[in-house]
């Protein structure tokens, strides 16, 4: 199966009855520091402290090369975000309520399934290889990279990896309930299964594979999920 790229085939239309879960990483914002009002948008230059992390890593990312890119000084970083961990665990809350949500939207825009796992690998093809971006993804690449010495990230990650499964697990329940996958399937198994070829694919979009390698890579799963009559 070759999985073509489109960019027009979503709206918030979803099957009767269901519901788009956002996970509790991605809805909880951090409350707003005490003292002097900010002359910054705190989302504004938490998008732009992503960028940061994904162009440089963790740690690579030095404070100076931060507050260069978020256009704040380090007094106003400490201030409003405490130190470079929490401001990195604050910036893989805003990337998971926006970029990470969208494949999410996807998946329950479409109401055949095979239609609705297809949407969600090419949402996160398309996010990966943005022009004019770090390739890649914050949270498969970046915050998995600093969870090996850090117990806060890597706890946070094991909790939103579980939840982003629950959500997939739940709309396979649903294409159960329709007919349109074997009820002898095992939805979370089937969804762990598919949160794997998402981290895979967000590591050869960092090492370079082209949307098009990407695509053909995806679109070999999805012959073996899928298979066709012969």
């Amino acid at each position: 199966m070759r999985l073509v790229l489109r960019t027009d085939r979503y709206n918030n239309a979803h099957p009767p009855g269901v519901k788009i879960y956002v996970p509790i990483s991605m809805k909880n914002k951090s409350s707003r520091p005490r003292g002097r009002p900010r002359t910054f948008d705190r989302d504004e230059v938490l998008d732009h402290a992503i960028t940061t992390f994904l162009a440089k890593g963790y740690r690579g990312a030095s404070l100076d090369d931060l507050t260069k890119s978020m256009g704040i000084n380090r007094p106003s970083l400490y201030a409003t975000f405490g130190n470079k961990q929490r401001l990195f665990m604050e910036a893989i809350d805003r990337y998971a309520e926006t970029f990470g949500s969208e494949p999410m939207k996807a998946l329950y825009g479409e109401e055949d399934i095979e239609n609705a796992i297809a949407a969600f690998f090419e949402t996160k093809i398309r996010y990966f290889t943005l022009r004019g971006k770090p390739r890649g993804c914050l949270i498969s690449n970046i915050a998995t990279e600093a969870a090996e010495n850090d117990g806060q990230v890597r706890d946070k990650l094991t909790g939103m990896f579980a939840e982003n499964e629950k959500i997939i697990a739940d709309r396979l329940r649903v294409a159960q309930d329709l007919g349109q996958l074997p009820k002898y399937s095992d939805p979370l198994a089937f969804a762990r299964m598919i949160v794997s070829i998402a981290l895979s694919i967000a590591t050869r979009a960092r090492v370079g594979d082209s949307r098009e390698e990407l695509s053909r890579t995806v679109g070999d799963f999805m012959a073996v999920l899928f298979p066709k009559p012969t």
